[in-house]
């Protein structure tokens, strides 16, 4: 007789997970539902299901995730010891993966303040658990986006101001090649946002790298079709299960280091320049 625990009985509290726009026409949804279930997106999915089938505790969960995805993060631990256990803070990084960095930033962060905010594409803000940790940011130009991204921004400042971390890719948008997918990977221009929130919160900011890049074939994608891009993002995120990915973490920046820029473009590229110096 084959014997079963108590969680694996249990109801999943699961939903579905796409990278389709709300407002994307109905084709193309079918068309990206379609291409994400080619590329994997069962797979990820059983996972998510399976983690879900546990009560819900947010650092247990993304344990979980790196535990069911197989996913060696390797960084050193002094340097993650180093990141302050309470007061105003926000992480940023650079945005190479998509799904798997975000995954392991949610982890770092809950590891260290055992709570945390992230920013996120508010198409995976679905999960009514994960929501209370993720913060949406819609990038569609609708008034019901500047809405939700103005509630986020408030959101994100009364977080930090309560000493719950803030996580956040200022590129807002996964790393992508130049030369039509065949150039540099390089973020996109990050925004001025994380600058805004460190002036306003009196934040110390640690700063932290992803090495390694997606597939040649999400970068050629990427200058072909944004749903193709999209449909591919599960799929990297498959082919990471099982791998080692490395990280720098930077020393934490305190906020006297970060006050001397007057102009928040002008601490949005220093910021990048920390980042970008641990490679």
């Amino acid at each position: 007789m084959s014997e079963y625990s108590e969680s694996e009985n249990a109801p999943s509290t699961a939903v579905q997970i796409s990278f389709c726009q709300p407002d994307d026409p109905w084709i193309l949804k079918k068309i990206i539902v379609l291409l994400e279930i080619i590329f994997g997106s069962k797979h990820v999915f059983a996972i998510y299901e399976k983690l879900k089938r546990e009560p819900f505790e947010v650092g247990a969960f993304f344990r979980g995730a790196m535990r069911e995805t197989n996913i060696k993060c390797v960084y050193d631990p002094v340097k993650l010891n180093k990141i302050p256990k309470t007061g105003p803070l926000i992480i940023v990084a650079n945005h190479p993966f998509g799904i798997v960095d975000g995954m392991i930033m949610c982890d770092i962060a809950a590891r260290v303040r055992g709570d945390f905010k992230i920013l996120i594409n508010s198409v995976l803000c679905v999960d009514e658990d994960l929501n209370n940790h993720f913060l949406p940011v819609d990038f569609d130009q609708t008034k019901e986006a500047i809405k939700t991204n103005i509630a986020t921004k408030q959101k994100a400042t009364e977080a930090i101001k309560n000493g719950i971390p803030l996580v956040i890719f200022p590129s807002g948008h996964v790393s992508t090649a130049d030369r039509f997918g065949f150039g540099k990977v390089v973020d996109a221009p990050w925004t001025t946002f994380a600058a805004k929130l460190i002036k306003e919160s009196n934040a110390t900011v640690v700063p932290i790298f992803f090495r390694g890049q997606n597939s040649r074939l999400f970068h050629v994608a990427s200058h072909i079709s944004m749903a193709f891009r999209s449909a591919l993002l599960l799929n990297e995120a498959r082919k990471r299960f099982g791998k080692t990915v490395e990280i720098e973490i930077g020393d934490p920046i305190p906020w006297r280091e970060n006050e001397a820029f007057t102009k928040r473009k002008d601490l949005t590229d220093f910021l990048y320049a920390k980042v970008q110096s641990l490679q």
